[in-house]
């Protein structure tokens, strides 16, 4: 608590000063740390709609999965026994989809 009592006390210096010896060049950022900031900034927003993008692709495989599979639930009597009149080299229909890419999902 000492030291919030001296520094309330002080009262604050109208114009900031740097110390004796030190440049105003030397302790900015200067437009480096201005471009690498700026870049930063960019690449992270480049990032976030590159993460939704992604999101919104599972969520839409996830709602077009469960639109298959409530279609297929209600219809499962109807059709051919499953496996009948396919070869056993042919993946079943629909398989493709699920499975990922040579390069992960989405490829």
């Amino acid at each position: 608590m000492h030291l919030l009592h001296v520094l309330a006390t002080v009262a604050p210096n109208p114009e900031p000063t740097l110390r004796p010896g030190l440049d105003p060049n030397q302790v900015t950022p200067g437009p480096w740390g201005f471009f690498i900031t700026f870049g930063l900034a960019v690449v992270l927003i480049l990032l976030i709609r590159d993460m939704a993008k992604r999101i919104r692709r599972v969520r839409y495989r996830e709602q077009a999965q469960a639109g298959r599979d409530s279609t297929a639930g209600g219809s499962a009597g109807s059709g051919p026994a499953e496996g009948a009149g396919r070869s056993g080299s042919e993946p079943p229909a629909g398989a493709a989809e699920d499975r990922p890419g040579k390069y992960g999902p989405g490829d």
